[in-house]
């Protein structure tokens, strides 16, 4: 049996990713690279502009190194798939790729492609498994996770967060079958013992201990939500020089998503209106799993509904920052003259939210490690104003 695991986006997809597919796991079986999510690899060999993705996954300007790595990758998930032939292992194929559950033209022509590749080169039978969520809490999930990657959604526009269930999830029935394509919901009295990874085990056929399971990627709070917000929509944009800046950036926003305690949700009052612009979609996607995806009201006052109280709450949660603040600078050396003093007013802290958005930025300067431990030159400016020196 194979299995292709798409998702949806926040349902425990990364927990299910680092439990079966860590290195090491002898439950399933995985496709001949080593990541635990499969989402650049499986874009690098079926995207339909693969080459172009393959610069961009690979690092790699020359097209003709990124044909050769994408055909060995190809001929050896050809060789996995061809010596499982004849019932020679008992351990089903996972590949899991939440990317499969986009819903533009490109990742359903990819999830096509990949339908074709295995299909040659496999006659095992190919089953779909999603996890979909109700759309309130998707939504807020959504805007949560953005907060951590620098692609924040203006609160007066969440358009985009909305799940798109129908052009997410139709594609499976259409390229698979219907009857090889199993959608649930995402919520615990529909889960085994309430846990997506147990679950999933289950629908696999795959023995699992609740205390094998690895939880990953778990929401974050109300505070560090907010105070994300305020530094990718207030602060210096982020401009990655290299692939060390695109590691700290991860980093950085994690380090943030340690603080604060109370947690984060949308109200009904921002949320509603997309869900009954959206019914259709909403509906669709009730016939399809015949289940309601109903969850109960956010209670008033526990819900953000408005930029302005997302800054409030940033605002408030001001002392946290500072706290870091102060930890750091203890922890480190003696601050070089260029280095701004973390008592300096800065230049375009005109407001309340920029100064807040400034004092995050030097927040991430201060917890960068030295670059030079990672053999890669400074820029100038980094030289000259964020050097921290023995």
């Amino acid at each position: 049996m194979i299995i292709i695991h798409a998702g949806m986006f926040k349902t425990g997809s990364t927990s299910i990713q680092h439990t079966f597919l860590r290195p090491n796991c002898d439950k399933v079986d995985c496709p001949p690279w080593t990541a635990t999510n499969h989402s650049g690899l499986v874009k690098l060999l079926f995207h339909p502009s693969r080459e172009k993705v393959g610069k961009l996954v690979l690092k790699d300007s020359s097209t003709e190194n990124v044909r050769k790595i994408v055909e060995t990758y190809r001929e050896r998930f050809k060789q996995v798939l061809e010596s499982r032939r004849g019932g020679r292992t008992s351990r089903p194929l996972v590949i899991s790729n939440e990317g499969f559950s986009r819903p533009n033209d490109n990742f359903r022509e990819m999830t096509r492609n990949t339908a074709e590749f295995l299909r040659t080169y496999s006659d095992e039978d190919i089953r779909v498994i999603a996890y979909v969520r109700s759309p309130r809490s998707f939504m807020s999930s959504m805007f949560q996770q953005y907060s951590r990657v620098e692609d924040v959604k203006n609160l007066n526009d969440l358009r985009s967060v909305w799940p798109h269930y129908r052009g997410s999830l139709q594609k499976f029935d259409h390229i698979f079958g219907r009857e090889n394509v199993i959608l649930k919901p995402f919520q615990r009295n529909r889960l085994e013992d309430g846990d997506v990874v147990l679950d999933f085990a289950r629908e696999i056929g795959v023995a699992l201990d609740s205390g094998e399971v690895i939880r990953i990627n778990e929401s974050i709070s109300l505070e560090a939500v907010a105070l994300l917000y305020v530094k990718w929509r207030f602060g210096e944009p982020f401009k990655p020089e290299n692939s060390y800046d695109l590691m700290w950036h991860s980093r950085f926003a994690l380090q943030i998503s340690k603080l604060g305690s109370r947690r984060f949700v949308l109200s009904d009052h921002i949320t509603d209106p997309l869900v009954e612009a959206n019914r259709a979609d909403l509906e669709w996607m009730e016939a399809r799993l015949g289940a309601p995806l109903s969850e109960p009201a956010v209670p008033e006052g526990q819900g953000i509904g408005s930029e302005e109280e997302l800054i409030a709450a940033a605002l408030a949660a001001r002392p946290l920052v500072e706290d870091m603040i102060a930890q750091r600078i203890a922890d480190l050396p003696a601050l070089s003259s260029g280095y701004a003093s973390p008592d300096a007013a800065w230049p375009d802290s005109d407001t309340p939210v920029r100064a807040l958005a400034c004092r995050i930025n030097l927040l991430k300067d201060l917890l960068k490690p030295p670059k030079e431990k990672t053999g890669e030159k400074r820029t100038e400016k980094q030289d000259n104003t964020q050097k921290v020196t023995s």
